[in-house]
């Protein structure tokens, strides 16, 4: 199994309040993460994106 360190500034650590803002940083230093996030962003600007449309259908309750 490999083991991988990640350093973790102090001053990182001393202002993120919540695990959330942990994981956003940590995830920030992914480069490849990021060059995946910027594909993204360059084709949903050029338009290449389809809307989302949900795939489920409203289940009717009795209670309505």
């Amino acid at each position: 199994m490999k083991t991988e360190t990640v350093e973790i500034p102090s001053a990182v650590l001393s202002s993120v309040e919540t695990l959330d803002e942990l994981q956003d940083w940590l995830t920030a230093q992914n480069r490849s993460v990021i060059a995946e996030l910027r594909v993204a962003r360059r084709e949903d600007v050029a338009g290449k994106f389809k809307p989302w449309k949900p795939r489920h259908q409203p289940c009717p309750t009795k209670s309505k």
